[in-house]
């Protein structure tokens, strides 16, 4: 006779099964659960609720991201980054972020964005978060640097026609890893799953 239990620990001790129903009986305790922090007894139900999906102990929200080009590209850093934004078609699906340009990367011109940032092919687009605002919205790129967005990504995004809750992300077009699908950043707010996304260039081959 063979018995098969619902409840069961894997070799090694490091994975446990449950399948049947579990009892607490009165005076236990279970340690390591995650927990929300600890609000104020006056705190809304909304800030309940985000503090619940901060920990885990609810599901949160996923992002609803478009992109979308920039209306006034004229207000770009540079004239040339302007121009080079105008050859690029944004898309996004699944997470990946596809720029689609009219023509070649080594097409674009280099645009001198300042001492901090340097001279490459930039070019800029439009992400559209679906929140009210991008302030505290946490950008992660694909070396490990965290930016928390504020009000000056803001008034940026809408200097170049856009609203409130989109910032406007720059790259450097001539970055092999764009090509090959191997860029990516990540975005993270309050009730929010961190999220990774992907970049991808392709380019139009130019007639021969």
């Amino acid at each position: 006779m063979s018995y098969n239990t619902k409840n069961y620990t894997e070799q090694g001790g490091d994975v446990t099964h449950f399948g049947g129903k579990v009892i607490f009986e009165e005076g236990s305790q279970i340690e390591g659960l995650p927990q929300a922090v600890n609000l104020a007894s006056n705190a809304t139900t909304a800030q309940i609720i985000t503090a619940l999906k901060n920990a885990g102990i609810m599901i949160p929200d996923s992002w609803n991201l478009s992109v979308l080009a920039v209306p006034t590209k004229a207000a770009m850093p540079t004239e040339e980054t302007g121009s080079n934004s105008s050859h690029a078609t944004v898309s996004i699906n699944d997470n990946v972020i596809t720029i689609a340009l009219d023509c070649e990367v080594k097409d674009l011109s280099e645009a001198n964005h300042g001492e901090l940032w340097g001279t490459h092919k930039w070019l800029g687009f439009g992400i559209r978060t679906g929140l009210a605002s991008v302030v505290g919205v946490k950008f992660t790129d694909d070396t490990g640097a965290v930016a928390t967005l504020g009000s000056a990504d803001a008034e940026e995004a809408t200097a170049l026609g856009l609203s409130d809750g989109d910032f406007v992300l720059y790259i450097k077009a001539e970055q092999s890893e764009y090509l090959s699908g191997e860029k990516h950043f990540t975005l993270w707010c309050d009730g929010y799953a961190l999220t990774q996304f992907t970049l991808k260039i392709t380019e139009t081959k130019s007639a021969v």
